[in-house]
């Protein structure tokens, strides 16, 4: 089964450094199980060692300079008496002679099968069958040589670290690796959140770049190392598709600029000659041709921000200013118009012209597209209008597409382009509305939402 990592770069980021801690959780929990009984014999050994040379500090002496006890202010007298078969203690002097004992044997203590040495040394030897760790350390006092010796049994440590130590270990290890878990993922949680930051900041950035802000680039400085090239080329292919998207906005001007003059030149001669039937199809042709041009210039005008000049404008002249336009082009195809202005209505950031557009193209759709003796209705609220008419409407599948560019539906029209819509969408997205397409029982509505503006 192949290992899925998760989507986000802070998940797997937190994932490899979880898979670590794991790991070396493991290994170090397998490298002290099984060097666990060495280390503590090992460490068993210098304990005693430096207990040894802790109690030379502690011993007290005689006026002729003999050792007699050791100090019961720092040594407690009972841990010797009593353990007196488990904790051994020795002091002998020079010869090897033992002077001061906490039990009634006074030889020295040595390894297994050899004999005192005086040299400092740590060893184990074996009393009455019972392991025993010691220890010999080597002072001078008042130019006398001594030699302590301390010892302490295999089988109490063992005890000791069973019953004690080893749970009070176990417990505390847990204890501080969940504290150091807790910590860690918190810690780490914060720190990748800020490094992550500005990996966030140009997310955001590129999520607002659209066709009429292509000329936003997304900053490189504040990005870490790893991923300036990635934003790099993301910058230079904006670069590119800003450059594609210019070229292709002053073609549809240049053109459309260009077709006028010879499309008026073709209809004058048209216009001289006798009238007849081919004559009236060739100005329809021309008209056609006309108003596609016308469209395409307007599109072109619409797609560029520097065009629109937005102020407060009070929606009720302007609405009944394309109204009163639009009542004698909605006569001439035997339609009613309706108007239904909302109480209260707030003043709306546009550009006069833009707006006038707009509700004309709104309105001649919805004219063009109902039956004779239809109604089409403009129902203005404060937070949008909308536009309805009774035709025979559009498919539920083709409701994503009406406001493409240059798309038709079956019902299409001869003399429209497909166009119209389309330049709807651009003036609404440069004032920050939203146009949306809805099926009506019968009919068709578009509404458009100016809240997105507010």
């Amino acid at each position: 089964m192949m290992l899925r990592w998760p989507n986000s770069l802070r998940n797997r980021v937190l994932a490899v450094l979880a898979a670590s801690m794991v790991a070396s959780a493991v290994l170090v929990g397998g490298a002290a199980m099984l060097l666990w009984e060495p280390f503590t014999r090992w460490t068993l050994r210098d304990e005693i060692e430096d207990n040894a040379a802790e109690l030379v500090e502690h011993l007290q002496f005689d006026a002729q300079g003999r050792p007699v006890r050791l100090d019961p202010a720092e040594v407690e007298p009972w841990l010797l008496e009593s353990l007196r078969t488990e904790v051994l203690l020795r002091v002998a002097d020079a010869d090897g002679k033992v002077v001061l004992a906490n039990d009634e044997r006074a030889e020295t203590l040595a390894p297994d099968d050899t004999v005192f040495t005086g040299r400092r040394n740590s060893f184990t030897f074996h009393r009455q069958g019972v392991a025993m760790h010691a220890a010999t350390i080597p002072f001078k006092r008042d130019g006398r040589r001594w030699y302590l010796q301390f010892a302490v049994s295999d089988r109490l440590f063992l005890r000791m670290r069973e019953s004690i130590g080893f749970d009070v270990l176990k417990q505390g290890t847990l204890a501080l690796c969940a504290t150091f878990l807790v910590v860690f993922l918190a810690t780490i949680h914060l720190a990748l959140k800020q490094a992550l930051n500005p990996v966030r900041q140009a997310s955001d950035a590129a999520r607002r770049i659209a066709p009429r802000t292509l000329g936003a680039r997304l900053p490189v400085a504040e990005q870490p190392w790893e991923l300036r090239p990635l934003v790099d080329a993301f910058n230079q292919a904006l670069d590119r598709l800003q450059s594609g998207f210019t070229t292709q906005q002053a073609f549809l001007s240049n053109a459309a600029h260009e077709l006028k003059t010879p499309l008026a030149l073709i209809r004058a001669q048209v216009e001289l000659a006798d009238e007849g039937r081919w004559r009236d199809r060739v100005l329809d042709d021309v008209d056609r041709v006309a108003r596609q041009v016308q469209q395409l210039l307007l599109l072109a005008e619409a797609s560029e921000p520097h065009n629109y000049r937005v102020d407060t404008v009070d929606p009720k002249p302007s609405i009944r200013e394309v109204f009163d336009f639009m009542e004698r082009v909605a006569a001439r195809h035997g339609v009613t118009l309706g108007l239904q202005l909302g109480q209260a209505l707030p003043h709306w950031q546009a550009d006069r012209g833009a707006l006038f557009t707009l509700l004309k193209n709104l309105l001649e759709n919805a004219i063009q597209h109902s039956p004779p003796d239809g109604v089409v209705k403009l129902r203005v609220s404060p937070t949008g209008f909308a536009i309805s008419d009774q035709g025979q409407g559009v498919a539920e599948q083709d409701l994503p597409r009406i406001f493409e560019r240059f798309w038709r539906g079956p019902q299409r029209r001869e003399q429209g382009a497909g166009l119209g819509l389309a330049i709807c969408t651009e003036i609404a997205t440069a004032h920050g509305w939203r146009l949306t397409a809805h099926r009506l029982s019968p009919g068709f509505e578009v509404r458009c939402d100016m809240s997105a503006q507010a």
